[in-house]
Parts: C-alpha cells; structure tokens; sequence
C-alpha cells in the first residue's frame, strides 16, 4: 500500500532511527483500512489515490500523536482522525466482508 520511502518523505523524516516503527505504523495503518473498507488491499491492481492518502493520513497521525499525554493532547484525536478516514474510504466500502 504505501512504501517506507513514501511515508518518511510525507512525514519529513530523513534518519533511519524510527523505520522499525514507522513500518510498524504502515502495518497498522494497511489493518485499518482493510476492516473500514471490509476487502484486502491485495484486491486491486493498483491501489486508488484516497487509499493511499488515508494510509499516510492514518501513518501521520499515529507517529505524531504516540508521545502526546490525554490531557495536555492538542494535536488531532484517533477517533476524529478514523471518522475522516472512514469518510474518505466510503466509496470503496463492501457491505460485507
């Protein structure tokens, strides 16, 4: 789905220090995707832009947000984050797995 080369570049990360996570992250975040929109991602040929966007969305997210304590949070929730990635997969939704 995304590449680590793909998602340091979107996160402006150029060390190697957090590649182990950050394909943690692209794991988690390929998880997501596939139970939001109910298929495996293997399923296409190509994989559409929004997807992919929303990978690197969900990818960005979970690296910024993993050191923010709940209540000095001010950057963006996991819940507001996934009800925008649900929003933006909609249209390749199954309706049923």
């Amino acid at each position: 789905m995304l590449t680590l080369s793909e998602v340091k570049n979107f996160l402006r990360v150029d060390d190697e220090e957090d590649d182990a996570l950050i394909t943690s992250l692209i794991i988690t975040a390929k998880a997501l995707i596939e139970e939001i929109i109910r298929r495996k991602l293997e399923e296409y040929d190509t994989i559409p832009e929004p997807i992919k966007q929303a990978g690197l969305i969900l990818v960005g997210t979970l690296y910024e947000e993993r050191q923010v304590s709940k209540s000095d949070k001010e950057g963006v929730s996991m819940k507001d984050t996934i009800d925008l990635i649900r929003r933006m997969l909609f249209a390749y939704r199954k309706d049923k797995f």
